[in-house]
């Protein structure tokens, strides 16, 4: 039986996480729903083909493959505590196969009767959770910008200078 800790552990910057597609195209970006049962995007979704390859987006173990009401997707747990997710995703990999980031998962199994959430084209929805729930997939991999102060100017904003704030 393999032990995880329920708390993620710290990042690090040799860390090595990628985008779960070859050439990707993002499509849609996470939404951080205002509560847990409300509306969101709890992932990201990159353009697919069928039969196309997904890769291993860290290492980790095979914690499911297999089909959701009528969605098939592959997750893997990683040892800092978090899972991340694939569908549509086919895998033959058996439950807690060791894999490690950029190893093949699974092939984008969507199919002409695939119920798609980015409407006629097929895409990749690829979700990361925590215990403490979802995030941004490119919080791991890159392409969030980083949340920034703006400068601030004493004497402008001062409510006793003659400057208007």
């Amino acid at each position: 039986m393999l032990a995880f800790s329920a708390k993620p552990g710290p990042a690090s910057a040799t860390e090595t996480w990628r985008v779960p597609l070859d050439q990707p195209v993002l499509v849609n970006e996470f939404r951080q729903p205002n509560a847990d049962w409300s509306a969101g995007h709890r992932g990201v979704d990159y353009l697919a083909t069928d039969g196309q390859s997904v890769f291993a987006s860290h290492s980790g173990f095979i914690s499911f493959s297999g089909v959701v009401v009528n969605r098939s997707i592959v997750s893997i747990r990683h040892e800092n505590g978090l899972i991340s997710s694939f569908e549509p995703v086919c895998g033959d990999l058996p439950l807690n196969s060791k894999v490690t980031a950029g190893s093949i998962v699974g092939q984008v199994c969507g199919g002409p009767n695939y119920p798609s959430h980015c409407g006629l084209k097929l895409c990749v929805h690829f979700s990361l959770r925590s215990p403490n729930g979802y995030l941004s997939p490119l919080v791991k991999i890159g392409g969030l910008s980083p949340s920034r102060l703006k400068p601030w100017d004493g004497l402008r904003c001062n409510p006793l200078s003659s400057v208007q704030c």
